[in-house]
């Protein structure tokens, strides 16, 4: 008998066939030598490459013989070699040669029989006792088997469940049928320490499937691949030798957790490997022979954070793949605060108030990226994810965790990133999962990242396994608001629909000073300025930190932090005369954010706005407590001191009304000849001096102004309120022009001075104006209607455009006589116009007249002009009553003016 050895079973071939192992020597793989079992053969698999199938029972024999000795230290000793050079043994599983022979055991259970070499050999005269003793208990062994019918001597076996090779089904229904299940499974292949070859014992069939341990990546083994180059990374054959030793056709279970994305090929899926003696994805990590794989992570039942733990703690050694690591350190140290979101920046950035240090502090979101502006397929997406974050967080507590900080780098400027979270709700993660951002990518060595990596990943996959948003594969188209303040023509089509809605749901877009605000009404897809009613708010300093007022910042920041981005509710109370709207703002059903400024004294009443507003009270008792509290402006104020002031002004108010009253038995006569240049509203125009030097001087203007235009510096950038030359659009003339708002975009709202029509244009249509045309004064002054005036609550807009119409025919084209009833301060002159071609002037035929007797006005009875002559009030009035009981213009269906 030749020598006994010792050896390690690396796995059955077969059932009849096995490979051993010897000793390690070094840090060198162990030797390996292939043995078949001496006379006895067992059903052979098959061979899908030589397209043979299974012969029946072969799998349930090799299983036999696995179970008992894969991975076991045995005995063997060789007893034959074929001239090949293959060599053929008896291998013992214990110290008993005769009962521990795994060739007798596997005949005598039906799972192999003896070779007709075997039986020709024990005829022979040269036959070694020993081996004839051993095929004599062969024998014997199989009569056993034959008289009990065991195994392959059974006439009526069981069918056996076909054992797959090849994955022919549909990957993704297999990985939704079984996702999640522990299933039966034997390692049958390790082809590197992370990715192995695994049959799983299904119900009806065994099937071989690739398996990928999800969240760790272990370096690469790659040989005698055809048509490829071989690779070995470093650590690589050690590390799939310690995964042999331990898994190789061992039993185990297996979770399917998912699929590689892109997988061309069916039959690889990422999961867990759960084996008695523990997790393999944990030991590969801990004992750094392998790395957490960001994307197979997201499959991780429960997450990746001990993988994460049991990472940082590998580097720490420096053992292995990490030798010689270095690593990252995040430059701001981390640290979690309490603070409120004051704004949404865009989809992954966003400012919030830190009360411990009394400072506002803008963080991007960790680890995410915002849907690109430049991807025609994500732009509208861009929108969608800031108001996404606007809704779920604005106003709110929040919990910040500092990751790390990000340094400045090219056109980016330094940020401080951190995950956020809002009653427990990751923003991040949030937007990821809705598939309103995408998660960035890192090397395994690059520690800067979310604390809540491993959430984002998994929100990512659950993006894209339901396609939401930017995976949905549809493109979102970018959605422009209509600008309602874009000029006082366009907001006067607006306001009288808005007056009558009561309170109108509206976000705040933007805050540029404590009491103008930027708005967008959802519901009609509108944008537009605003202006608290009633209140006048200290001015605000620009970003440079100049021109700002004592308070200004102090009212913009309340305003900020209390309506910045809110849903509030408004209430319409009229326009002004740059388009902008003025009312009241709501914060809710009953904060109103006029009232919170005027109690912290960060603005001031008002009393002319106020006292036509129906919240009058509310604001005056507002002031009234910030004086008595002495907050803000108040700091100083001296009640005593005040009232004297009062009685000075009611004193001299008095001497006002009493000489008013004076007067009012003058009328004033001051007649002017005319042209009506622009109509800006139903009470209000602009109007040029008709004299023939006026006109003529105009007429040398112009044509001075058409040849003598500055060339435009490269910073051209004008002012609110900046005079300047501008080509109007209708006919490419150059004219003077006065800035009445910068609009987005590099264009401009304009007012044409000499003409008092006003119109958008491009930077491009603009440019200086000359010093000598800029001292010359305008030709068109601002005029309205004197004695008359639209209903309080409203002119209804039904009627808007027939006083138009009745307007235009009555000025139009004509030269006409004014007589400037008042000059009121600040405000424009109040006029009567007379067509001179009528006669004499008469009150009844003045244009004036003759929009009260059409029942498109009414008497303004606290008019200058109204007060400076009552007995031309008397008129107006007279005609104002026959228009309705006339019923004509407004008063077609009654009083316009009752409640009802």
């Amino acid at each position: 008998m030749n020598q006994l050895q010792g050896a390690t079973v690396k796995l059955a071939l077969s059932g009849d066939s096995i490979v051993l192992r010897g000793a390690q020597k070094g840090n060198n793989p162990p030797p390996e030598r292939t043995l078949g079992l001496a006379y006895i053969q067992a059903p052979h698999l098959g061979n899908a490459k030589k397209n043979m199938a299974d012969e029946p029972l072969s799998l349930e024999s090799r299983e036999f013989l696995r179970r008992r000795i894969a991975g076991k230290v045995v005995k063997f000793v060789v007893r034959y070699k074929t001239p090949s050079g293959r060599e053929y043994g008896s291998v013992y599983i214990g110290p008993n040669l005769i009962e521990d022979d795994m060739s007798i055991k596997l005949v005598h259970e039906g799972r192999a029989k003896v070779t007709d070499q075997a039986r020709n050999k024990l005829n022979r005269s040269d036959v070694n006792p020993d081996e004839a003793d051993l095929i004599d208990r062969l024998l014997d062994a199989e009569q056993s088997a034959r008289e009990s019918k065991r195994g392959i001597w059974d006439p009526s076996p069981q069918p056996s469940r076909p054992r797959l090779t090849a994955f022919d089904d549909d990957a993704s229904a297999f990985l939704a049928k079984h996702k999640g299940r522990e299933l039966r499974a034997t390692v049958e292949q390790v082809r590197d320490a992370s990715t192995m070859r695994v049959m799983l014992h299904l119900p009806n069939a065994h099937q071989m499937i690739t398996l990928m341990l999800a969240g760790v990546k272990a370096p690469m083994v790659r040989t005698n691949v055809p048509g490829q180059a071989d690779i070995v990374e470093p650590f690589g054959e050690e590390a799939r030798f310690n995964v042999e030793i331990r898994m190789l056709q061992q039993d185990v279970k297996v979770r399917l957790e998912g699929m590689p994305q892109g997988n061309a090929a069916n039959g690889s899926f990422v999961g867990t490997v759960i084996h008695s003696a523990g997790n393999i994805a944990e030991w590969l990590v801990s004992s750094s022979f392998a790395k957490v794989a960001d994307w197979s992570a997201v499959y991780l039942e429960g997450g990746a954070a001990h993988l994460r733990q049991l990472e940082r703690a590998a580097k720490a050694n420096r053992m292995r793949i990490w030798k010689g690591f270095t690593g990252q350190t995040s430059q701001a140290p981390s640290k979690t605060f309490e603070a409120t979101v004051i704004r949404i920046v865009s989809g992954d950035t966003v400012v919030v108030y830190d009360e411990a240090r009394d400072a506002d502090r803008e963080f991007q979101l960790s680890s995410i990226r915002q849907p690109r502006m430049s991807d025609p397929d994500q732009a509208g997406y861009t929108e969608k994810a800031r108001e996404s974050l606007r809704r779920l967080c604005i106003g709110k507590p929040v919990t910040v965790t500092i990751d790390f900080h990000k340094p400045a780098h090219e056109n980016f400027r330094a940020r401080d990133c951190a995950t956020i979270k809002c009653k427990g709700t990751d923003l991040g993660a949030h937007l990821v999962k809705n598939g309103l951002a995408g998660v960035l990518r890192y090397r395994a060595d690059d520690g800067d990242r979310s604390s809540n990596y491993d959430e984002l990943l998994v929100a990512e996959a659950h993006a894209q396994e339901n396609k939401q948003g930017i995976h949905s594969g549809k493109p979102k188209a970018v959605t422009k608001a209509s600008d309602a303040s874009e000029n006082a023509t366009r907001a006067r089509s607006f306001i009288s629909h808005w007056q009558r809605s009561g309170r109108i749901p509206c976000v705040v877009e933007h805050a540029s000073a404590g009491s103008r605000l930027r708005l967008y009404i959802p519901k009609e897809n509108v944008k537009l300025t605003f202006v608290l009613g009633g209140v006048r708010c200290p001015r605000a300093p620009r970003k440079d930190g100049a021109d700002g007022e004592p308070l200004g910042a102090d009212a913009l920041a309340y305003t900020t932090r209390h309506a910045m981005q809110r849903n509030v509710e408004v209430e319409f109370e009229g326009i002004d005369k740059s388009g902008g709207f003025i009312g009241s703002v709501w914060l809710s059903k009953d904060v109103n954010l006029a009232e919170g400024l005027l109690e912290q004294g960060l603005a001031s009443v008002h009393g002319m706005s106020a006292d036509q507003s129906q919240h009058a009270n509310l604001l005056y008792a507002a002031e009234c407590n910030a004086k008595t509290e002495k907050r803000g402006m108040w700091a100083e104020f001296n009640a005593d001191e005040e009232a004297r002031k009062a009685d000075e002004k009611a004193k001299q108010e008095q001497e006002r009304l009493a000489s008013t009253k004076a007067d009012q038995l003058k009328p004033r006569i001051e007649f002017l000849d005319v042209m009506v240049s622009e109509l800006v509203s139903p009470m209000s125009m602009f109007i040029q001096i008709a004299k023939q030097s006026k006109v003529a001087e105009l007429e040398t203007m112009m044509a001075d102004l058409a040849v003598s235009q500055m060339p435009k510096p490269a910073d051209f950038a004008p002012k609110v309120g900046q005079l300047v030359s501008a080509c109007y659009t209708v006919g490419d003339e150059w004219h003077r022009a006065k800035i009445l708002k910068v609009l987005p975009g590099s264009e401009y709202l304009v007012s044409y001075i000499d003409f008092g029509n006003s119109e958008t244009l491009a930077i491009d249509r603009l440019r200086p104006l000359s010093s000598k045309f800029a001292s010359t004064e305008a030709h068109a002054q601002e005029a309205q209607l004197a004695f008359l005036n639209l209903p309080n609550d409203g002119f209804v807009s039904d009627y808007a455009a027939e006083t138009y119409a009745q307007l235009r025919q009555l000025v139009e084209g004509r030269q006409l006589v004014a007589n400037v009833e008042a000059r009121p301060s600040n405000a424009p002159i109040q006029i009567t116009l007379y067509d001179p071609a009528l006669g004499r002037p008469v009150l009844e035929k003045s244009v004036n007249g003759e929009i009260a007797f059409a029942g498109y006005a009414v008497a303004d009875k606290r008019a200058l002009s109204s007060l400076h002559n009552s007995s031309a009030l008397a008129q107006i009035e007279s005609l104002v009553d026959e228009a309705r009981n006339a019923h004509r213009g407004m008063w077609e269906y009654g009083d316009a003016t009752a409640d009802e």
